[in-house]
């Protein structure tokens, strides 16, 4: 008896043991990194109600520190859940960093790009000030954190060259060269653009001012669509149809964005108006992509609109509409076909201001970076919280997902994965913020001390 109790307890025992070893091997439990209570308290929403389909579920968050400009530098790779990328200072200059956030942000991969940086004659900090930086400075990541997006003027005699850089492989491609083109810096700037989920790349040559557009030759005014799956110009615009009517005469400050989904591309070209000083010109472009090897630079006739200057935009290629943040407290959606307002806009609460915002599920919901003027005013710091806005037949239903979160740099949305990462800065003070406004050349220029939310629903 008493041997067939230790037959037992031995059996136990190995079981036991088998488990504990087997349980060295398995992959940890997933560590969510959830707000305190007391920050909780002030407004965060954590739970909705059952099958809401847009309550917060899980939030995490890292403080880092960043280049030093005022481009975007935490990104969603768009392709692996629970990871996010940063371009972050380091020793070397800068490290581009792959981390899983479930594990306390484990670093699952990281690319040392200081060397390459200095290799290319690239600083790991500027002191941006030229029209033509700015305009870069938020495509100088791609939205996915893979691709590095540059312009040198050292290597040429009379324009720029734009290169793309592949920060995985480290392989460097030309893609625009001036001093071929004949496009003189003094005559021609470098506009950019990336698709939401970078798998495409808009680039092009852009007249400084509307003589130089109108005297060139209209079949040299092109932007491409480079395919960064396939590595090809997929398609081509000829945008000097839409013309220079209602356009400043100065266009230095013109900017462009895209979006792709599927065979359609969706793309706008602003600049200021030449009618109002507040108010801006945008062409709107829709387009199919045409099978490999049809492509042309075809006559696109773009829909022309206004709006205020400092409007916001949120291309969506699928649905053919354009969202703009209208006088800082509402959201108009525009049909690209026509360039007429659609539907009713979404007004925020009052004495709200937008700073940023997504689009969700094709208009059903918007997430937005905003801040209570009054409430600014109040506390001398310039802070913005996250809201969502979920849109029903009597209006639109707000709801806090993150209160005070600092100055919202960007907002990205991950619809596959369904999460919202937001990159923010160090409060501004509101005293900051009114000397740089007087100041007509000015923008805010952030510091490397950033933090990063990821919200997950």
């Amino acid at each position: 008896m008493r041997r067939e109790k230790y037959r037992i307890w031995a059996v136990i025992l190995a079981f036991s043991c088998l488990g504990l070893t087997g349980g060295c091997t398995r992959v940890p439990e997933p560590k969510t990194m959830l707000l305190p209570i007391e920050e909780t308290e002030q407004g965060v929403a954590l739970e909705g109600e059952e099958g809401d389909r847009y309550a917060v579920r899980k939030i995490y968050s890292r403080e880092y520190s960043s280049l030093w400009y005022g481009g975007y530098t935490a990104f969603l790779p768009g392709m692996d859940e629970h990871r996010v990328c940063l371009a972050e200072r380091d020793t070397e200059g800068l490290r581009i960093q792959t981390m899983d956030y479930r594990y306390g942000f484990y670093d699952t991969g990281s690319f040392a790009a200081g060397e390459l940086m200095d290799a290319l004659a690239l600083p790991a900090s500027w002191g941006w000030g030229s029209q033509d930086e700015r305009n870069m400075e938020k495509e100088f990541f791609s939205p996915n954190g893979k691709y590095l997006l540059y312009q040198r003027g050292d290597l040429s005699h009379i324009g720029n060259k734009l290169y793309l850089l592949n920060l995985e492989t480290e392989k460097e491609e030309l893609l625009l060269d001036g001093d071929e083109a004949k496009r003189s810096v003094e005559d021609f700037m470098i506009l950019t653009a990336w698709s939401r989920d970078a798998s495409t790349l808009c680039y092009g040559f852009v007249p400084r001012n509307t003589g130089v557009w109108n005297t060139s030759k209209k079949d040299t005014l092109v932007l491409y669509y480079l395919d960064l799956k396939t590595g090809e110009v997929v398609n081509r615009l000829n945008y000097s149809y839409a013309g220079t009517a209602g356009k400043a005469d100065d266009l230095q400050s013109a900017r462009l964005y895209i979006d792709r989904s599927g065979d359609k591309i969706l793309t706008a070209l602003v600049s200021d108006s030449a009618y109002e000083k507040e108010e801006i010109c945008i062409d709107l472009f829709l387009q199919d992509i045409p099978e490999p090897g049809m492509e042309t630079e075809g006559v696109v006739i773009p829909q022309r609109m206004r709006c205020i200057k400092e409007a916001l935009f949120y291309l969506d290629a699928e649905s053919q509409r354009v969202y703009a943040s209208y006088a800082g407290d509402m959201i108009q959606c525009i049909d690209a076909n026509n360039a007429e307002y659609v539907e009713k806009p979404l007004e925020l609460e009052p004495y709200k201001g937008i700073w940023d915002f997504c689009v969700l599920d094709g208009g059903q919901a918007y997430i937005t970076a905003e801040y209570d003027r009054n409430y600014a005013e109040g506390a001398g710091v310039y802070e913005q919280d996250i809201c969502l806005y979920t849109v029903t037949e009597s209006g639109a239903a707000r709801r806090v997902l993150y209160q005070n979160a600092g100055c919202v740099i960007r907002l990205q949305y991950d619809p596959v994965y369904r999460r919202i990462l937001a990159e923010t800065g160090e409060p501004y003070t509101i005293e900051k913020m009114e000397e740089e406004r007087k100041n007509e050349d000015s923008y805010i220029q952030w510091d490397e001390n950033r933090k990063i939310l990821v919200l997950e629903f």
